[in-house]
């Protein structure tokens, strides 16, 4: 009888305490049909790809990339601000229906929740002073800052023991705000940070005293839109939009927008979204 009770318990409490499962309550897309609306996770410190411009208007690359899904996907799209910590705990806990916040596409990552196809693809470097770092090398032994979460870490630490060089975890600064993080090698605090490109070129733009690497990256980036971890479904849907925007060539529209020649951050196009045979 003990026995049986304590076989009873045991299921019980698997239940109760395992992370939820998107088809418990169905897939996320139906429940986001059926309101009509997505609630996508959007950063709003991350230029060019999501801020707060001077008129107060939440813009960016991702804005309208999460958009354009939600159009294809035929609802409304509703926007919550996210960070580099929430974009991937919203998801899990159903605050929100996507994540379109810059989001590298990493094996870490893929284990808390799913990604779309690739939509964005930069190389990371660094922000340092003009009359300072003239080259990675130079960075070596220095105190750099790296944003909280991001894969930038790892990307750096690999590059440092890939060039023969120890890896001091003391030199490594982790930042929660990107604003403060530009501050701090303004101010000489730190010798360099560590971002996407372009978005190190939009913190570059308004502070003549910097300058960003290039010539040399630490790595790439391929950032995905974020979904519920098994929940193809979903997955399938945000997927097909994201192929729609492109052949139907309105991602090479926003894409031009914000990183186009004509743009305040241009970045040569260098891959496109894959497109599926409908067959």
């Amino acid at each position: 009888m003990f026995r049986k009770l304590g076989l009873f318990i045991c299921a019980w409490m698997t239940l109760v305490f395992s992370p939820a499962q998107a088809d418990e309550k169905g897939s996320v897309i139906d429940r986001v049909k059926e309101r009509g609306e997505l609630v996508v996770g959007i950063r709003q410190d991350n230029p060019p790809h999501s801020f707060i411009n001077e008129a107060g208007d939440w813009v960016g690359f991702d804005v309208d990339i999460a958009s354009a899904v939600a159009d294809k996907l035929g609802v409304k799209m509703k926007r919550i601000p996210v960070d580099e910590i929430t974009r991937i705990t919203y998801l899990q806990n159903g605050k929100i229906d996507m994540a379109a916040a810059s989001m590298s596409h990493t094996w870490k990552r893929d284990d808390a929740v799913d990604f779309s196809q690739t939509y964005f693809w930069s190389a990371q470097t660094f922000l340092v002073r003009k009359d300072g770092a003239k080259s990675l090398e130079d960075l070596v032994g220095k105190k750099v800052g790296m944003n909280r979460g991001s894969h930038s870490i790892g990307n750096w630490k690999h590059w440092l023991e890939k060039n023969g060089h120890p890896v001091n975890e003391e030199d490594i600064i982790e930042f929660g705000n990107k604003q403060i993080a530009m501050n701090a090698v303004l101010s000489g605090k730190i010798a360099g940070w560590a971002e996407d490109a372009e978005v190190l070129v939009s913190y570059a733009k308004p502070n003549p005293e910097l300058t960003v690497l290039t010539g040399e990256a630490i790595g790439m980036k391929q950032d995905g839109l974020g979904v519920i971890e098994n929940d193809s479904k979903m997955r399938d849907a945000v997927n097909r939009a994201l192929q729609e925007i492109e052949s139907s060539g309105e991602y090479l529209t926003i894409y031009n927008r914000w990183f186009g020649p004509d743009s305040e951050t241009p970045m040569p196009l260098e891959n496109r979204i894959e497109v599926w045979p409908q067959g």
